[in-house]
C-alpha cells in the first residue's frame, strides 16, 4: 500500500561595542534546541517531533503535516496538536509509532495528516499548542510552505486530499468524499476505508 494517508550582522554596532571596550555576555547558543531545517521541534516524555511545518495543498486552503517522529517510549504516543489564529482554531490527533517514522509524502509509505487554515496562507506561521501523552505546554509557531521550493514539492496535495484530515469521521463522509480521499491517498476505496477504520480503532484504544 503506498500512502499512509517547515542574519544580518551589525557592523557598524559591533565596531562601536570593540571600541568602547564593553564586554558582551551572550547566551550560549549551543545549548538552545533547534530544528535546522525550515521546521520547527519538540520533545516531551521521549518523543520528539521534529523538522514539523505545514506545506500548503494546491487550493493554498489546506496543509499538509510534515514532520518525524522519533518515539522511544517503547509503545505508541498520543499526539494532539492544536492550531490557532485569529480565523482558525484546528485540532489534529494521531499516534506517534514507536521508533522513527516520517509523516506527509504521499509518494511513499507514509502517513498524511491535512488540517483546514482557511485564514492562513503559506509564508506565515500558526501558533500550535502540542501534548504528547498528556504532557501539554508545548508551544511553537510552525511555518506554512509551499511548492515553490523544489524540496517541497512532492508534500504538496491534490485538493480532494483535505479530506484525510478527518479520517476519524470516516462514517459522516459521504461516498463521493470517501472515494476521493482514497484517490488522493493513492489507494482503492476498500484499502483506505480499512486503514482509517483500523487507524481510528487505535487511536480510541490508546487514548
Amino acid at each position: 500500500m503506498k500512502n499512509r494517508i517547515a542574519a544580518s550582522v551589525a557592523l557598524a554596532a559591533a565596531l562601536t561595542l570593540g571600541m568602547s571596550g564593553c564586554s558582551l555576555i551572550a547566551h550560549n547558543a549551543t545549548g538552545v534546541e533547534y530544528a535546522p531545517s525550515d521546521g520547527v521541534q519538540v520533545t516531551s516524555e521521549g518523543v520528539a517531533l521534529r523538522n514539523i511545518m505545514l506545506v500548503a495543498d494546491e487550493t493554498g486552503k489546506n496543509f499538509n503535516l510534515v514532520f518525524t517522529s522519533v518515539n522511544e517510549t517503547g509503545a505508541p504516543a498520543q499526539v494532539s496538536l492544536n492550531m490557532k489564529s485569529e480565523g482558525a482554531d484546528a485540532t489534529l490527533e494521531f499516534l506517534a509509532p514507536e521508533g522513527t517514522t516520517s509523516f506527509g509524502n504521499p509518494e511513499a509509505d507514509e502517513q498524511v495528516l491535512v488540517t483546514s487554515l482557511a485564514d492562513l496562507q503559506a509564508g506565515q506561521t500558526v501558533k500550535t499548542y502540542f501534548t504528547i501523552n498528556g504532557t501539554g505546554d508545548l508551544v511553537e509557531f510552525i511555518p506554512l510552505l509551499d511548492g515553490t521550493l523544489k524540496e517541497y514539492q512532492q508534500y504538496v496535495l491534490a485538493a480532494g486530499a483535505s479530506q484525510l484530515g478527518e479520517i476519524a469521521d470516516i462514517a459522516k463522509m459521504t461516498e463521493a468524499e470517501i472515494a476521493d480521499a482514497a484517490k488522493a491517498a493513492g489507494e482503492t476505496v476498500e484499502e483506505f476505508t480499512k486503514r482509517v477504520t483500523e487507524e481510528a480503532a487505535a487511536a480510541t484504544k490508546a487514548g
